[in-house]
């Protein structure tokens, strides 16, 4: 993914999401204007991924679901053994929206507020989380997206939450690169992506209300 120091991930994110000043939003919408195919689809992208996550409510998915996963995922792994060679990935937190500084009377009042955007970046992709306080419950609705870069091989991945050696969620990523887990208590996780020939790394996530 090409990435200026203008046209960062993060930086895409604060102007999709009006965090900018009105100089810097107008310095950034002209550079989109002139950016190449790769960073409109990455803007494109970015801008599905934010309306979605803002209005989307998902339902619970039925135990038959889950349980096609997790068998989709051993039938994968027995009849797919790793290759003697398989890139390990640590991806790094590059931007978290509860730390970034608010412009006065920029940020939008409501539950659209309340969810959190974390971005991982490793050299072959970017994860991009969505954290979701639910409305009913002490509990949280974590919403994930694999971007990768334009010169990996698109892969589907097995996506496993930890809290410390207990899984807590195992799941796999659509054709889309997305993926959800549901009903999350708060504490610190870690995600383990892998696909053939590839394994990422999350951590520390520190799911909190």
């Amino acid at each position: 993914m090409s990435k200026s120091t203008e046209l960062s991930f993060a930086r895409l994110v604060d102007w999709l999401e009006n965090r900018l000043t009105e100089a810097e939003a107008a310095s950034i919408a002209a550079q989109v204007v002139a950016a190449d195919e790769e960073t409109r689809a990455m803007i494109a992208w970015l801008q599905a991924f934010t309306e979605i996550s803002a209005t989307t409510v998902l339902a619970s998915p039925p135990a038959q679901v889950h349980e096609l996963l997790v068998q989709h995922f051993v039938d994968y792994t027995q009849n797919h053994p790793r290759p003697d060679f398989l890139q390990r990935l640590i991806a790094a937190l590059t931007f978290d929206s509860q730390a970034q500084p608010l412009a006065a009377g920029l940020r939008a009042a409501g539950t659209q507020a309340a969810v959190r955007q974390l971005i991982y970046t490793s050299d072959l992709a970017d994860v991009a989380l969505n954290i979701q306080p639910r409305p009913y419950d002490q509990r949280l609705d974590v919403n994930g997206q694999i971007f990768l870069s334009s010169s990996a091989s698109p892969e589907v991945f097995s996506v496993q939450l930890l809290r410390g050696a207990v899984e807590i969620g195992l799941t796999t990523s659509d054709e889309l690169g997305e993926f959800s887990f549901e009903a999350v208590p708060t504490g610190v996780y870690e995600l383990i992506l892998s696909a053939a020939e590839i394994e990422i790394l999350i951590k520390p996530i520190e799911l909190s209300m």
